[in-house]
């Protein structure tokens, strides 16, 4: 409850979390943060925020100020999703996918980030190439999430294993990518996260 009500998006992004929420989200962004501190001021882009696993650039006396999210482009669209055993704990699993379509079928440019699946989150380029300029159609989204699964490092733990993880990225990447194209078309889709049982 206390996080719910307290906790920000800078206070998570400082954190650096491996299974956190917003990492993920905001580097399938074009995202910067804002740090002030006793040797002033200064931005980042995202990507170099975040060295290791509980670990950034902040120096001992800086604060985040600001977490800068620019405008996507027209025609593009983007989904969130985590597996996890209920809202409150972190995910198992999660994927931040952001892509612009040239048209209702082409992919232009694509974004697919990955979570709680390595010491930090993992943009899975790999995966990306196999979208970027390609036309979207299924087996082009499966070998996208095959990719995506290749990409990551996870750790054999309580929320499962190893191989058990990679298989529900690969699930995760196939429904968000699906999510991001139909809202890049301009439908209005509602997503939730995946739940392990009735919270």
């Amino acid at each position: 409850m206390q996080v719910r009500n307290r906790g920000t998006i800078g206070g998570s992004l400082a954190e650096a979390d491996p299974t956190g929420d917003w990492a993920p989200v905001l580097l399938a962004l074009d995202s910067e943060v804002s740090c002030v501190g006793a040797q002033g001021e200064r931005t980042i882009s995202l990507p170099e925020f975040v060295l290791d696993a509980y670990t950034t650039v902040l120096r001992p006396t800086e604060l985040i100020r600001e977490v800068i999210v620019h405008q996507p482009p027209p025609h593009s669209g983007g989904a969130y999703m985590a597996f996890k055993r209920c809202p409150s704990v972190y995910a198992t699993a999660s994927v931040a996918v952001q892509l612009r379509l040239r048209d209702s079928d082409d992919c232009e440019d694509c974004r697919i980030v990955v979570g709680s699946v390595g010491l930090t989150a993992i943009r899975a380029q790999e995966a990306e190439a196999q979208l970027n300029g390609q036309a979207v159609r299924q087996e082009t989204i499966e070998r996208a999430a095959d990719a995506a699964a290749a990409a990551t490092d996870p750790q054999s733990d309580l929320r499962g294993s190893a191989d058990y993880k990679r298989v529900l990225l690969r699930s995760l990447v196939n429904r968000a990518v699906g999510i991001a194209v139909r809202r890049a078309r301009g439908e209005h889709v509602e997503v939730s996260h995946e739940y392990t049982g009735r919270v």
